[in-house]
């Protein structure tokens, strides 16, 4: 009964053991990367694909010895070896598109940011000029009430009207900062550090051919690139499944020097009693051949091709979205750039020529100072309009150059 339960303990413990290598075995099963592949700092050159094997014999206690050397040069028949260069070019190709695609989306982030502190700059600059002038304008009308000659509410309607503006300045300064704030953030500077922008909201008027674009677009998307690579990438393992599945060949070569004998003695050629010992010389030469007579990477193959269907599925569904995205990039553009047109010449420059009547017409006397007033305040709004019109435009215009993938004229 003991020796039963001892046989059945050791048969549970060898398949425990043996469930718990197979376990270990599907979890070490990780996705391998290009440096798999190819190392061009640790490498392993073509010159030590040759392998060499030194090895020696000792007896312990004893004097006999010997002495081994061989090598061995693999075949790498089929292409083995253009087949793993091709996957490994094949995967760093993909991972460089993939960078360049983080890359264009990064730049059109900071682009994004650095239109946004622009327009916020634009508008404090405008504030600042308005509240020059209407300081310049409240000095007259205290001069003016001094001397008598303009009641004293006029000058208290100017001077609360110079204080607004002095709150919007406030606003929009601290708006400016910010943005500058948020582009610092973006870029990866210190915020502490300071830094002056350089460049223009208001982008001449261009005009864009849709077909030209998407030729663009296609040339320079790398998100395209990096699908296309990976479709690349799926031919080139199936390929190598292919070659690994078929012979292979390895020719190797070696020297063995066997020096051994006995403590008796033994008489020699000539009668002589002489100690028991002999040295041979071996010379080994041939060549050993893989025949994957079942294993044909068939399981590979199959997963190989539906990689390749999948990846080229994926390139169809960027493209398509790319077109998409160009269409209506340009779309987009065209009317915000419509938008800057009509509003700068019917808008904008028609509330500044009104205010110049206004305050013409105030000079006159023939209208009253709120009427001034009220009319700035539209103007502002005006003004501060126009710099949301052309941060949008802006945007369109890196929209526009994000879809396409590259810099436009």
């Amino acid at each position: 009964m003991k020796r039963t339960f001892f046989v059945y303990r050791l048969w549970l413990l060898m398949m425990v053991a043996l469930v718990s290598t197979l376990s270990l075995s599907a979890q070490e099963v990780q996705p391998r990367p290009a440096s798999d592949f190819l190392d061009l700092q640790q490498g392993v050159t073509e010159a030590e694909l040759v392998t060499l094997i030194l090895g020696g014999l000792k007896e312990v206690n004893g004097g006999d010895n010997s002495f081994n050397v061989g090598g061995m040069l693999p075949l790498e028949l089929y292409g083995r070896r253009a087949r793993r260069t091709e996957v490994a070019q094949s995967k760093e190709d993909a991972t460089q598109q993939s960078v360049a695609d983080q890359e264009r989306l990064l730049t059109g982030q900071v682009r994004a940011r650095f239109g946004e502190a622009l327009a916020s700059i634009r508008n404090l600059m405008f504030v600042e000029q308005l509240l020059q002038v209407n300081r310049d304008f409240l000095k007259l009308m205290e001069d003016r009430v001094r001397e008598g000659a303009t009641p004293t509410l006029d000058a208290d309607e100017t001077r609360v009207e110079v204080n607004r503006i002095e709150t919007l300045r406030i606003d929009y300064q601290a708006k400016a900062e910010v943005a500058l704030l948020a582009l610092k953030e973006t870029v990866g500077i210190d915020p502490e550090e300071s830094i002056r922008l350089k460049g223009e909201l208001e982008l001449a008027p261009h005009y864009y051919d849709q077909k030209q674009l998407l030729q663009l677009a296609i040339g320079h998307r790398p998100d395209l690139a990096f699908r296309r690579a990976n479709e690349a990438l799926a031919s080139a393992e199936l390929r190598l499944d292919q070659a690994t599945a078929k012979p292979d060949a390895s020719v190797f070569g070696g020297y063995q020097r066997p020096d051994s004998g006995f403590s008796q003695q033994g008489f020699d050629a000539a009668g002589n009693l002489t100690p028991i010992r002999q040295t041979f010389n071996y010379a080994t030469f041939g060549l050993n051949i893989d025949l994957p007579l079942f294993n044909r990477n068939q399981g590979a193959a199959i997963a190989d091709k539906a990689a390749i269907q999948a990846a080229h599925s994926q390139v169809a569904a960027v493209d398509l979205n790319l077109r998409h995205e160009v269409s209506q990039s340009l779309i987009r553009f065209n009317g915000a750039e419509a938008r800057v047109a009509v509003y700068r010449s019917g808008v904008r420059d028609q509330a500044n020529h009104n205010l110049d009547v206004v305050r013409q017409t105030y000079r006159y006397g023939r209208t009253t100072l709120l009427d001034v007033i009220a009319e700035q305040r539209r103007y502002i709004d005006i003004e501060t309009g126009y710099t949301d019109i052309l941060l949008d435009a802006y945007a369109a215009r890196i929209a526009l150059e994000q879809a396409v993938g590259t810099t436009l004229p």
